[in-house]
């Protein structure tokens, strides 16, 4: 490579690598925010640390995705790490808890859009698609966690766990992306309003 497109070519490297890690820093500050969110408001019925009859956070596993692409997996993975569950002995079992949290729904978003052919923008999802979004998730990653315990060999409830894991993870993603597509249609309704106003 001439040394003319040495300058240009690292800059490009770098401002691309920048915006990753905002974007993925962006994405594990939400989580983080909105786990303690939901411990807060969900604390009567919360099963465990990691566990939750309604998980909000679950919500930004989707979103994360599907807006960042892997910067949002990687910007999950941080942040169900950096809120991992610091009692559990065993000191790979976060590591692998956090990577099934970004990989999962990634996963889960690839196999939406292939097999039900949902569109790749947030904004344009139906109420139904919104529906089988918040569904195929919430498997996806209870699954996953089901997958990873069992090989592992740790003990687990199947009822105590699981189940509202992924009801809790349903639920929470389920609430939230029709409380995102709300705004979404109404700030563009509203913006529309008034362009149209204006001429």
């Amino acid at each position: 490579m001439n040394d003319e497109y040495l300058g240009p070519y690292n800059y490009k490297f770098a401002h691309a690598v920048s915006i990753f890690v905002m974007q993925a820093l962006l994405v594990s500050l939400a989580w983080a925010l909105l786990f303690q969110l939901n411990e807060y408001i969900f604390s009567d019925i919360t099963v465990s640390k990691l566990v939750c009859w309604v998980f909000l956070p679950a919500f930004i596993r989707m979103l994360a995705v599907m807006i960042f692409d892997w910067a949002g997996v990687f910007g999950l993975v941080l942040g169900a790490y950096i809120t991992r569950d610091l009692t559990v002995a065993n000191g790979l079992t976060p590591l692998m808890l956090a990577l099934i949290s970004g990989i999962g729904p990634y996963l889960s978003m690839k196999f939406c859009q292939k097999s039900f052919h949902l569109p790749e923008s947030f904004d344009g999802l139906r109420p139904q698609q919104l529906f089988i979004f918040a569904l195929a998730g919430s498997v996806m990653n209870t699954g996953l966690n089901h997958f990873y315990y069992q090989i592992s060999g740790l003990e687990y409830s199947l009822y105590n766990t699981f189940i509202p894991m992924m009801v809790g993870d349903f639920f929470g993603t389920l609430l939230m992306l029709y409380l995102a597509a709300l705004i979404i249609r109404t700030l563009r309704y509203y913006f529309q309003t008034k362009s149209d106003l204006n001429e």
